[in-house]
């Protein structure tokens, strides 16, 4: 969850607090629309973070990271600020 945060503030300019924020907007609205995605997204972003177990291989996080990126692009776009 860090390395994503850093990439939203890398990305868009955003502070710490504000990249934490809209990650959990993004979160508890793709956790809404689709339930069923929940425990995926739980288990990525804990995953991510905890350093004491076993994570996902670092490809098949990235490419998870990525579909939710795209995802937030495409359908959120507006929301944050335009497509970019």
């Amino acid at each position: 969850m860090n390395e994503l945060i850093q990439k939203l503030q890398d990305m868009h300019g955003l502070s710490a607090e504000q990249s934490q924020g809209i990650l959990g907007t993004i979160t508890g609205y793709i956790k809404e629309k689709v339930p069923m995605a929940a425990g995926m997204i739980d288990n990525l972003l804990h995953s991510a973070t905890n350093s004491g177990g076993a994570a996902t291989p670092p490809s098949s996080n990235e490419s998870t990271i990525q579909k939710i990126e795209d995802f937030a692009k495409n359908k959120l776009g507006g929301f944050l600020g335009g497509n970019k």
